[in-house]
């Protein structure tokens, strides 16, 4: 049987329908809109093409499979349907559940944050991260965070986290900073407050030098170090006593605490060998009835213990006077005594003598009429009970002067 073309040319009807279909057009933009002409399989997939690409259209695919179309129309975003999102009521979520970036997409801006590439940007405010309840941010292994650029940086391996800056690491808290493992400090460190504890058992320094009171431009408070006893007895201590200008060292109930008020201190005993001495007589102090200075040629007598000697080859004799400068072991030193009052009188050793005349070396002294001074005694005119001592050096001129005598204290 031969095949034949099947052709209506007064439009065809469909069951009950009032509209006849008048014709097949194969029309790419469905520019005619007729209600009564059929679209061609391949006008239809062409114009849907076109308008995919034209409107927008944003395709959400969840794992069930469904779709749920998303179109940009007219500058407002709409969920096929028609509801304006622009009109959510707040607190409305809307979910994207993309298993691939949509192609041609470069931009997601939702309300003030802007999503574009790999940068995430908000024209004010806050940008925050809120993971569920004991959740993380989890950024990979050797990957950081950087804060303008790489010169402030903080970064984690898996094992080590790195914080490092060009400039300075503020840390600024109200509470107690801790830090559980070691802290090693590579620069210099600055303590900036009142009170540094140290509860290590054991504090290893490799400076050679302690410098206590660094940078002060006065001082009236003491100094030193005073070391807890506990129950075993008063506090140790060895410290610069500010008030009397010396060292003290011994125990006392003070603690660091009370450096303000002056430290109040029982004298103790220093053991220790000594191998030499910088100075060169043994001196004591004596009650004087005025104020004699270094090499003054003293005699008993006088309102007090003594005075200056002032007739020749006095058999009176005591004594020269020595000081804090030539006295290598210093007796009698109380704290109300002073030079002024009770000078420091060498008993034995070298000590620098008020001469008047010429001396030789290896020459006996004697009291001279020039009080306070001696002379070199001549032949026959020394004796036991007047010599002060023998010159350790000559002079040669006539005038008032000194010598280095080697004396002995006259009984």
């Amino acid at each position: 049987m031969a095949t034949r073309a099947f052709k209506v040319k007064q439009g065809l009807l469909v069951g009950t329908s009032t509209t006849e279909i008048g014709s097949i057009l194969d029309e790419d933009n469905f520019a005619s809109d007729s209600a009564t002409a059929l679209a061609t399989q391949q006008s239809i997939k062409a114009y849907v093409d076109s308008q995919t690409t034209a409107a927008g259209t944003l395709t959400v695919i969840d794992d069930s499979s469904s779709a749920v179309n998303v179109v940009i129309e007219s500058d407002d975003l709409k969920i096929a349907g028609g509801t304006n999102l622009t009109s959510a009521a707040s607190g409305d979520t809307l979910t994207l559940n993309l298993d691939a970036a949509p192609t041609g997409l470069t931009a997601i801006t939702i309300d003030n944050i802007n999503i574009d590439g790999n940068t995430i940007t908000a024209s004010s405010g806050d940008i925050t991260l809120a993971p569920a309840a004991n959740g993380d941010v989890n950024l990979g292994a050797n990957l950081g965070m950087t804060f303008g650029n790489d010169g402030e940086k903080i970064e984690g391996d898996g094992t080590d986290l790195t914080i490092a800056s060009s400039g300075a690491l503020n840390l600024t808290v109200t509470g107690t900073t801790t830090v559980s493992g070691a802290l090693t400090v590579t620069g210099d460190l600055t303590i900036n407050g009142s009170t540094t504890t140290n509860s290590s058992t054991n504090t290893t320094i490799a400076d050679n030098i302690i410098e206590l009171n660094s940078g002060i431009s006065a001082s009236s408070n003491d100094i030193g170090f005073i070391f807890e006893r506990g129950s075993t007895g008063n506090n140790a201590c060895f410290l610069w006593d500010e008030s009397a200008d010396k060292f003290t060292l011994g125990t006392t109930t003070a603690t660091a605490a009370d450096k303000s008020g002056g430290v109040t201190v029982s004298a103790g005993t220093l053991v220790a060998t000594c191998s030499a001495a910088q100075y060169s007589d043994v001196a004591e102090r004596y009650h004087a009835d005025s104020n004699y200075g270094p090499g003054t040629i003293v005699e008993l007598g006088g309102v007090n213990e003594i005075t200056k000697t002032a007739t020749e080859m006095s058999e009176e004799v005591f004594g020269v006077v020595s000081s804090n400068d030539t006295a290598a072991f210093m007796m009698n030193d109380r704290d109300t005594y002073t030079d002024a009052t009770h000078p420091f009188i060498a008993m034995t050793g070298r000590v620098p003598t008020n001469v008047i005349g010429t001396v030789n070396k290896g020459a006996r002294l004697v009291s001279s009429s020039t009080p306070g001074y001696a002379r070199m005694a001549q032949p026959g005119e020394a004796t036991a009970f007047n010599v002060i001592g023998r010159a350790l050096e000559a002079k040669t001129d006539s005038v008032m002067g000194q010598v280095l005598c080697v004396v002995s204290i006259k009984a």
